[in-house]
Formats: structure tokens, C-alpha cells, sequence
């Protein structure tokens, strides 16, 4: 059993309000002038058709990995943070989603997040399984949530243990062209920020 513990400071809680002052500022800074066009919302059907969604991306992972306190009681970069490469696909399933008045999809999203825990020196294994539900604001804006589940293996000095997760995040697609665009994802178990390739 892990027992990797938050200590309790205040120089944490500045820490990630800083880092979300600072990926604010870079969607800001990144988002073309035409992000504010109007809405197209109230158009259903009128997004990319595509067949897959290839995303690659970089993580913060700020769930607690001791297997039986799960969610953190606060964010501590110094203790219970990870950082690493992931992949999640989607397939869309739904082309004109739930609610047919607007514009929006319904995709599957499964994929692989690794993390590094300097803290506890662990390495952890996400394999997430994700309903990635889009809603098509602007030509350059997408909204999404994505609840799912996923296999949660933590490996720590020689030891390895198995879990399943529950996700729950919610995010944004910047799209710098139809089909190409920047992926911004929080929630539980991480944060990520990506790019977007629609095939």
C-alpha cells in the first residue's frame, strides 16, 4: 500500500493559481482574432466531418496515487504532481449529437497518459476509456466534456499496483486551421495540453 501524502503549505496553492493565470493568458495570447466570430452554435452539422482524432499531448497530473485516497485535498506540485507524454484517439459515434437543435458530436476517446512522480519517485500508467461529448461554438471553438473511466497502474521501487478511476474533465479546442488546432483538457486525474489532428 502507498501513503503519498499533500503537505500542507501555502506556497502550493499559489503555485497552481499561478500556472492557471498563465495557461489563461497563453489561450488568450494564442487565439486568433476570429475566435470571436460569430456563433455557429445554432447550426447543427455545420463542423469538420472527420474519422478519427489523433491527439498527442503533454500532462500534469495532480491526482493523489496512493491507492486509497485517490483525490487529493488540494494541489501540491511539491508532493502528489506528475508530468509526461500522452495519446488519446477519438471516434466519433454521434455526427449530430444528443440534442439536435445545436451543433455539437458525440465521440469514444481511449488512449495512454505516463506521469513521473518525483516525489514519491513513481511512475503511473493511465489507460482512460472517455465519451468526449464536442460542442462547436465558432470555426475556431469547440467546448467539450469527458466523462469516463480508466486502468490506473502505479509502479514505485519495485512494487505495481492496478486500479480503475473514474475521469471527469472538460476542456477547449483552439483550432488553428479546419482541421489542426490546440487542445487544452482539466479535470481529474490531469491537466493536459495538446494539439488536435483531425483525419
Amino acid at each position: 500500500m502507498y501513503s503519498f501524502r499533500s503537505t500542507r503549505g501555502s506556497w502550493g496553492g499559489r503555485v497552481a493559481w499561478l500556472t492557471g493565470v498563465g495557461i489563461w493568458l497563453g489561450v488568450v495570447a494564442l487565439t486568433p482574432r476570429n475566435a470571436f466570430a460569430e456563433s455557429i452554435v445554432k447550426q447543427p452539422g455545420n463542423h469538420p466531418k472527420y474519422t478519427i482524432e489523433f491527439e498527442p499531448h503533454l500532462l500534469l497530473g495532480w491526482a493523489n496515487i496512493d491507492t486509497n485516497d485517490p483525490f487529493p485535498h488540494k494541489i501540491d506540485l511539491g508532493n502528489n504532481a506528475g508530468f509526461g507524454p500522452g495519446l488519446r484517439l477519438s471516434v466519433p459515434l454521434v455526427d449530430n449529437g444528443f440534442i439536435k437543435t445545436i451543433n455539437n458530436n458525440v465521440a469514444l476517446g481511449f488512449g495512454v497518459d505516463w506521469a513521473h512522480y518525483g516525489g514519491p519517485g513513481s511512475d503511473v500508467l493511465w489507460f482512460p476509456v472517455v465519451m468526449q461529448w464536442n460542442f462547436f461554438i465558432t470555426d475556431v471553438i469547440t467546448v467539450f466534456g469527458e466523462p469516463g473511466g480508466a486502468f490506473r497502474h502505479v509502479s514505485s521501487h519495485g512494487r505495481s499496483e492496478l486500479h480503475v478511476d473514474g475521469v471527469l474533465q472538460a476542456g477547449a479546442k483552439f483550432m488553428f486551421s479546419r482541421y489542426v488546432g490546440l487542445t487544452l483538457r482539466a479535470g481529474y486525474p490531469y491537466f493536459s495540453a495538446g494539439v488536435s489532428l483531425l483525419f
